[in-house]
């Protein structure tokens, strides 16, 4: 079973990950969705340190857990209906703290993607769900999908990969994630080098043979390499997004992904907020 992890928190912004996510498991042919929430209050963390108070919710606020469970199951039955037939809709609750819970949910369940909503940079009331990206990204041992609160689906056509030619081998998850993929899939890649010293206009041999490498990485997609000679790599990944019209953001590791450095909070989350497109992370 093709199965899906979709955090919620009842915001908008995690309603439109999960209208992205009946669109994308359609798509690409997932057959269960799981909905995630977790009733741990973090807010009590700084109040009460004892972890006896660690099911605060639950004994304190059942009129809160009730109303939240009601949403949980309207969220189901509204998903439900939008899907085709035969895709199972779970859900899953815990008193845990998220990110430790959803990793629990991945230990227990055969899980090959996490899709969460992100809110955008102008929104002024950030979701639990999105505050949490970059754990959640970081954290991950299976593909995370994040998706922005003003991104509709589109299908899935034109695919921005940000690649560094230094560690080209990373391009084998992207060879590996195409196995997984319909057949029917027709996406285009174009593959973006920032170039800051513009070698590929020298076209010396190590740079021929970086292009021959990638490639034979990417011989079963329809791709094509661009260059930026932005002096940063960021800027020069955002600059291109607006240049050209893309339906999604893989990012592979290295420097080139488009969600570098994720210990660097500040550079990744003003990235992920200001981004229009959904950033598909592979692992």
């Amino acid at each position: 079973m093709k199965t899906m992890l979709i955090p919620v928190d009842f915001t908008e912004t995690s309603e439109n990950a999960i209208n992205y996510a009946a669109e994308w498991c359609s798509e690409f042919d997932y057959d269960h969705i799981i909905l995630h929430k977790t009733f741990y209050n973090s807010v009590f963390d700084n109040l009460i340190p004892s972890n006896e108070y660690a099911n605060i919710n639950e004994d304190y606020f059942p009129a809160y857990r009730k109303e939240e469970m009601e949403k949980l199951h309207e969220l189901k039955e509204n998903l439900n209906a939008r899907l085709k037939p035969g895709i199972k809709v779970s859900l899953i609750v815990s008193e845990l703290p998220m990110l430790r819970s959803i990793m629990n949910v991945l230990r227990s369940e055969n899980v090959e993607l996490i899709i969460v909503g992100s809110d955008h940079l102008q929104s002024s009331n950030n979701g639990f769900i999105s505050t949490h990206v970059i754990n959640i990204a970081k954290a991950s041992p299976v593909r995370v999908l994040i998706v922005p609160s003003i991104s509709a689906f589109n299908k899935i056509e034109q695919v921005l990969v940000p690649c560094d030619f230094n560690a080209l081998q990373s391009l084998e998850r992207l060879a590996r994630y195409k196995e997984n993929l319909p057949k029917r899939n027709k996406m285009e890649l174009m593959v973006l080098n920032v170039d800051q010293k513009d070698k590929h206009l020298q076209k010396d041999s190590t740079g021929n043979e970086s292009e021959t490498l990638l490639h034979e990485y990417l011989k079963n997609f329809k791709h094509e390499i661009f260059y930026s000679n932005d002096k940063n790599i960021i800027t020069g990944i955002v600059k291109f997004l607006k240049e050209h019209e893309t339906d999604l953001i893989v990012a592979l590791p290295g420097k080139h992904s488009f969600l570098y450095s994720l210990t660097h909070k500040s550079i990744s989350e003003s990235l992920y907020r200001n981004a229009l497109k959904p950033v598909l992370i592979l692992k």
